[in-house]
């Protein structure tokens, strides 16, 4: 509606310059324009540059219609205040002032109007009026340069109808149409597409099927191991020429089946492989990231022969036995403390605190903490930020209290202490630790980032707000420009309904945004990596679609120039880069996209897993 009355001036104008006299079609039409930045003014609200701008065609109108005969306006007037039009609206836009953006303004919440994504609407939709305005000037100006003789008025000549009138009325109203259509569809559609991405719920484990031994087919498998040791599966007595299909399944948390089949020729010695190409075997469920049922995870593995077959479930575990795992209070916020089994070290134990990504809890960090208490390390989980809450003005107190809580333990090896961080988790440590001094043995940073980013909640970016205070005071930051995520938002909405007929998920690439943020980001934002004495291994992944992890890795080890520091980067890996050996299929999460193949996430997961256990040694 507001955007009707901006445009009043205008249809008083079209409406009476075919019907009255060129003056007072003119001058009715400035008579209403000008009550426009009156009325603002009294409103106590800014001019818009709609306002001005059709104030200031109109009085160029009035003059043109005083100074020139009727003969020259019935040919002229309409294409000329056509071009007017569409100059206001481009100055609006150079100026850094989209009309639409003006008028809708007034509609939203503050939030809403200071974001990205509130921003690329509005001046997408400021582009798609003046393309509009565009097609209706080089319209209106088709009859009088084509026939001399053609007049705005001449109801009887079918170019001049066409030219000044059908063509240039049917677009506007295309273009009101789209405007006063498009956010509503827009929020349907995006509400729609978030449906199609519910969160899996825990259930209750079914039992496996029972074991078949064949005497034809002999299976060598481990019947238990952990999440990080190998998976070497061998398989004897079958004829060179024989082709062989081994079939592996298990159930995640949420009790969704997931199975990987392969056929082989002749002999089978494989590594892990059969655990991560398993992919999502639930046809009527969207698919979602995999998560282990904790303690024990059965698969069923079955391998055939012809007609000869033989099934055995086995076991992966998240820890090696006698591993305890506990709750822990740190300074009033959740922990958990994973211990090794047995009696320490004379100098007691080496420690890793352990901090996950912008997911908050402990839960993320089980699987990591076991398997680092397995290799002998106290590993502590710990809850920088709440669970499902924004990551905004977060103190980075957390993440060196928490490191001097852990190396207060008992039986800690005080000089044998380090740190794994794991996405904004990463992030935030390393900004705490190059703050603080803080003295460690190693630092592990698994996708992480090279500069302080701008506070994120769940709708994206919070206006003028950080990720990070020290000391109370907010860190410098980088805007998060979710503008370029747009494009996707909308295309999503398109697809919306599709996709959930169709059980697939509506996802975000978020690595659009946080490249642009990237490029632009202030020198202050960047973190400062140099300033820790640690040796530093980074792992990312090259198809990382949530941020560019192995660029921003590159870049906080080039300021640092340590020849202690590794980076490893896994072709084909994304974001999600765990420490044990799980299924590489759907890897995302909540809508947002991590990256990385099946193939490329089990190499990742077992060099990770290798890398770390050497790093941390």
């Amino acid at each position: 509606m507001s955007l009707v009355v901006g445009f009043a001036p205008w249809i008083v104008y079209w409406i009476l310059v075919g019907n009255t006299g060129f003056v007072t079609a003119v001058a009715a039409a400035l008579a209403l324009a000008a009550a426009g930045p009156l009325v603002q003014r009294v409103r106590g609200k800014p001019w818009r540059s709609l306002d001005v701008g059709t104030v200031v065609v109109f009085a160029l109108l009035l003059i043109a219609a005083l100074t020139f005969d009727d003969a020259v306006l019935e040919r002229w007037l309409q294409p000329v205040g056509n071009l007017g039009l569409l100059l206001v609206v481009l100055g609006g836009i150079l100026a850094g002032r989209p009309f639409v953006r003006e008028y809708a303004v007034e509609t939203v919440d503050p939030a809403t109007a200071a974001s990205g994504g509130f921003r690329y609407i509005t001046t997408a939709m400021t582009w798609m009026w003046a393309a509009a305005f565009a097609v209706m000037t080089v319209s209106s100006l088709i009859p009088p340069i084509v026939d001399g003789s053609a007049t705005v008025r001449d109801e009887t000549d079918a170019l001049s109808v066409v030219g000044y009138w059908v063509v240039p009325f049917v677009v506007l109203g295309a273009a009101g149409l789209v405007s006063a259509l498009f956010p509503k569809w827009f929020d349907t559609k995006s509400a729609l597409a978030a449906t199609a991405n519910p969160s899996p719920e825990p259930a209750s484990p079914t039992a496996p099927p029972p074991d078949l031994d064949s005497p034809r087919v002999h299976l060598v498998v481990p019947r238990q191991s952990r999440h990080d040791e190998p998976f070497r599966l061998t398989l004897a007595g079958s004829r060179p020429d024989a082709t062989i299909t081994v079939t592996a399944e298990g159930a995640d948390m949420s009790g969704a089946r997931w199975r990987s089949h392969r056929s082989y020729d002749g002999s089978v010695d494989v590594v892990d492989e059969p655990l991560w190409d398993m992919r999502f075997d639930e046809p009527d469920r969207v698919p979602d990231l995999f998560v282990p049922p904790p303690g024990r995870w059965p698969v069923t593995l079955t391998v055939t022969d012809g007609p000869h077959t033989t099934r055995r479930t086995v076991i992966r575990t998240d820890a090696a036995p006698g591993v305890t795992v506990a709750d822990l209070d740190v300074a009033g916020r959740p922990g958990l403390l994973a211990r090794p089994d047995g009696p320490a070290p004379l100098r007691g134990w080496p420690a890793v605190l352990c901090v996950g990504g912008s997911e908050g809890g402990v839960d993320s960090q089980r699987a990591t903490i076991a398997a680092l208490a397995s290799h002998g390390h106290v590993a502590l989980a710990y809850s920088w930020l709440d669970e499902n809450t924004e990551v905004a003005s977060v103190p980075l107190e957390r993440f060196t209290g928490a490191l001097r809580h852990l190396a207060a333990l008992p039986e800690i090896d005080t000089d044998n202490v380090a740190a794994v961080g794991i996405s904004r988790g990463a992030e935030g440590l390393l900004a705490a630790v190059a703050a603080d001094g803080t003295s460690l043995r190693a630092l592990v940073l698994v996708s992480p980032s090279s500069v302080s980013w701008q506070g994120l909640g769940p709708d994206g970016e919070i206006p003028d707000t950080p990720s990070w205070t020290l000391g109370g005071a907010p860190q410098p930051w980088a805007p998060l420009p979710s503008s370029a995520l747009m494009p996707q938002m909308i295309r999503n909405a398109w697809r919306a309904g599709r996709d959930v007929a169709r059980h697939r998920p509506s996802l975000l690439r978020l690595s659009d945004a946080y490249r642009a943020g990237l490029r632009d980001a202030p020198d202050p934002a960047h973190l400062r990596s140099e300033k820790i004495d640690a040796p530093i291994l980074c792992i990312t992944g090259t198809d990382d679609q949530l941020w560019p992890a192995t660029d921003m890795a590159g870049a906080l080890l080039a300021r640092r120039g340590d020849g202690r520091d590794r980076h490893l980067s896994v072709d084909g890996a994304g974001h999600l880069i765990r420490l044990g050996m799980f299924p590489g299929d759907a890897q995302w999460s909540g809508g947002i996209a991590f990256g990385g193949t099946p193939a490329g996430q089990g190499r990742a997961q077992r060099a990770a897993v290798d890398a770390v256990t050497e790093f941390l040694a």
